[in-house]
């Protein structure tokens, strides 16, 4: 039961740590397509997009060790 809550614990610090990557490659997008809104993103954005791909990579190491932890002997 713990496990499983660990597990998606993890998932969702993933899938808030997608946002800032997902706003900085939107902003030359919605100045591209005219049907989006405009959005201007921080000029922090760009270095805190890299440190938060670096870290859904190691929670994604996190996850996979979570998962095949109790897995190792069984078939």
């Amino acid at each position: 039961m713990m496990k499983k809550i660990k597990q998606t614990g993890v998932a969702v610090l993933m899938i808030l740590f997608a946002v800032i990557p997902f706003l900085v490659i939107y902003e030359p997008l919605s100045q591209a397509i005219p049907a989006l809104p405009k959005y201007e993103a921080p000029g922090w954005f760009i270095p805190a997009g890299f440190i938060s791909i670096a870290l859904i990579v190691a929670l994604s190491f996190l996850l996979a060790s979570l998962s095949s932890n109790g897995d190792s002997g069984k078939y």
